[in-house]
């Protein structure tokens, strides 16, 4: 009777480790698909450019500084390949460097590649209610939080200040232009918060701001006005349910 009692349990075992070991194969494999989809999207359309000179946290940069973006985008290939694509989210020296899509709801492209294939990780993406960036008081990007930091995975190291010291900008290319993004401030929020809304009243919004940025997880130098157009970049985070991670920036527009 041991005897059986323990080859159940082996058995039993046997199976956790082979459907565990599967599962995690599974994930492993649709990382390695993510990471050469847009490892050869970047080598196919963008390009880097003179590097300007450093922005320093808090600075207000002179003109020669906010002349162009580190990188270029080839447009014309990117829209060919899918009409959906609105913009090109770059982060020097990190791995965020993305395509970006709007689609008729937030839901066409949280698991789909710009190809139309399935991706895990989907495709950073605008809140469809969003007019061209610039037009709105608050202009939102989603991305997944995953976890090879890959996507907005990095996203959460802006919990660290001396992360935000390596990397106080970003920088969202379109078509139509380039914008730098001075961030301002990180928080974790919920998915009914205020910063959800497109265009929101400009006083309500401009105390929201100043009040959050009081509680922000890293300290910036960089002031807001009630004028400010800003980006708001979203992901998950895991400190309560519906919990989000979202760093904020002033948008700059470059020559």
């Amino acid at each position: 009777m041991k005897r059986k009692i323990l080859f159940v349990l082996l058995a039993v075992f046997l199976l956790t480790f082979v459907v565990s070991g599967g599962m995690l194969l599974h994930v492993f494999l649709e990382y390695q698909k993510a990471d050469e989809f847009y490892t050869e999207l970047q080598e196919e359309v963008v390009e880097k450019v003179v590097t300007p000179p450093p922005v320093t946290e808090g600075e207000t940069p002179p003109a020669e500084k906010t002349a162009s973006a580190p990188i270029s985008v080839n447009f014309e290939k990117l829209l060919k390949k899918n009409c959906d694509v609105v913009g090109w989210i770059y982060s020097e020296d990190t791995v965020i460097s993305y395509p970006v899509v709007q689609a008729k709801d937030n839901k066409v492209y949280l698991h789909k590649a710009l190809d139309g294939s399935y991706l895990r990780s989907g495709t950073v993406f605008v809140d469809y209610r969003n007019e061209a960036v610039g037009k709105d008081r608050n202009y939102l990007i989603y991305g997944h939080d995953m976890r090879n930091d890959t996507m907005f995975g990095s996203l959460s190291e802006y919990k660290k200040q001396k992360y935000y010291q390596a990397h106080p900008v970003l920088y969202y290319l379109t078509p139509e232009g380039a914008y730098r993004i001075d961030l301002v401030i990180g928080a974790v929020v919920n998915t009914k918060d205020m910063i959800y809304l497109t265009n929101p009243d400009q006083e309500a919004f401009a105390e929201y701001l100043a009040k959050l940025k009081k509680k922000s997880t890293f300290h910036s130098k960089v002031e807001l006005t009630p004028e400010d157009k800003v980006v708001t970049l979203s992901t998950c985070s895991y400190e309560f349910d519906n919990a989000r991670y979202i760093v904020i920036g002033k948008l700059v527009p470059l020559e």
